[in-house]
């Protein structure tokens, strides 16, 4: 009886090669374990039909998913395609592969993915830590699967390959195998793909129009995006009890960390490096690298009387390292976990109720609504982008000193709602 799909998956590599059959003349192979235990399929056929004829092995593929691996499903079709190209052609079945891959000899000349990929990161106008994070989503997350060494080319929206799958249905498929798990993440890595043979179509690598990666409506992500859960102003004063009393048993560094979170509602990308050379007490700034911060701008957080005394106080235990939150597994020599502080409000019992991202809302409600200030003010204090594009390049203003005075009524508020220093 021929195997099913997961009974193929559940096949394990023994001390020898095995062969097992999947039905109509299709095998299974696999490979020893000194071999690596590898499965792939292999039709076995003979030419010429009939007794005559010698039984003559045509390869189909490795199993498993992703370009170049065949599913049971698609190995079986392909087998079938095989067989009626052979009795149609009057042909050795192995010819139709000959023929294929010398058809497309000329395509393998081109640039790889891989190589477009690292074009595309060499541009001049890509922040540093946008290409770290396209890095590390392209090698780890995209090339394992679609194949770096594949030819750029052949991702072409009319590029057939292996199964009868085009270059489009390749990359969408690799979309939906990355949505199952994350929803938000596969439109961007959709985008950041979009964006590589964008680049390969301006080096002339790919066709103009073939960009399989582009977005529609059908293509993108069913997810609805919801906002960072987050607190209400009157449930300040519970949760700041709370975070005193520390049943959590937290440690010293992340209670403090949350704290100067509330006090300056930075991204904890941005905040959990802190290091004690970013502070200016002379003019009683706290001056964040362009690198760590979201815009890819410095960033200036005035220094408030209650901030500056927490601060004093973790100088006196901590101000012999290089950070200001040093993380308390690595002996001073990294900073806090950002995903700490999370994890902090989780065992508070705060779970699905607050998250460190969802604090920014507070002050832009409270900020307006409680104590008076203009949105304009609080968003350029959270680093927020201003006005359309003609207004980011010629507005240069920073309105320092109402942001100060905004920081000042924001710390004494939280103070009167039960934050300690």
């Amino acid at each position: 009886m021929p195997l099913s799909d997961s009974q193929v998956r559940a096949l394990k590599a023994g001390e020898r090669r095995q062969s097992k059959s999947v039905g109509d003349s299709l095998i299974l192979v696999i490979e020893s374990v000194a071999r690596g235990g590898g499965k792939s399929f292999e039709g076995r056929m003979r030419f010429p039909p009939g007794r005559a004829g010698k039984q003559v092995p045509v390869r189909i593929g490795p199993y498993g998913k992703g370009l170049g691996k065949w599913s049971l499903k698609e190995a079986r079709e392909e087998w079938d395609r095989i067989r009626a190209w052979s009795k149609q052609m009057g042909l050795d079945p192995r010819d139709l592969k000959r023929q294929e891959q010398k058809a497309s000899i000329q395509q393998h000349a081109g640039p790889t993915l891989e190589q477009a990929a690292e074009s595309f990161l060499g541009r001049s106008d890509t922040r540093e830590r946008t290409k770290v994070g396209y890095r590390n989503m392209l090698w780890n997350q995209v090339l394992p699967v679609l194949g770096g060494a594949t030819p750029v080319e052949h991702f072409s929206w009319d590029h057939k390959h292996p199964g009868g799958k085009n270059g489009r249905q390749v990359v969408m498929d690799l979309k939906a195998d990355i949505e199952r798990r994350a929803p938000v993440h596969a439109d961007k890595v959709l985008m950041v793909l979009r964006q590589v043979f964008d680049h390969a179509i301006d080096k002339g690598w790919m066709a103009r129009d073939q960009n399989p990666a582009l977005g529609t409506k059908g293509t993108k992500s069913k997810h609805k995006p919801t906002p960072h859960p987050t607190l209400r102003w009157e449930q300040l004063p519970e949760f700041f009890q709370s975070l005193e009393q520390n049943q959590a048993n937290g440690s010293h560094i992340t209670i403090c960390a949350v704290k100067v979170l509330f006090m300056t509602f930075l991204r904890v990308g941005s905040m959990t490096p802190m290091r004690w050379s970013e502070l200016d007490y002379d003019q009683d700034l706290w001056i964040i690298p362009a690198e760590r911060m979201k815009s890819g701008k410095e960033h200036i957080v005035p220094l408030t009387d209650p901030l500056k005394e927490l601060l004093d106080s973790l100088r006196k235990i901590y101000g012999h390292g290089e950070f200001v939150f040093p993380s308390p597994r690595s002996r001073g020599e990294g900073h806090l976990n950002p995903y700490s502080i999370n994890q902090h409000f989780i065992r508070m019992g705060y779970k699905s109720v607050l998250r460190a991202h969802g604090i920014r809302a507070i002050p832009l409600t409270a900020g307006q609504e409680v104590l008076g200030f203009s949105a304009e003010v609080i968003q350029r204090q959270m680093a927020h982008v201003i006005g359309d594009k003609i207004r980011q390049a010629y507005d240069r203003s920073q309105m320092l000193e109402e942001r100060k005075n905004f920081m000042v009524a924001w710390c004494d508020a939280l103070l009167a709602q039960g934050l300690t220093i």
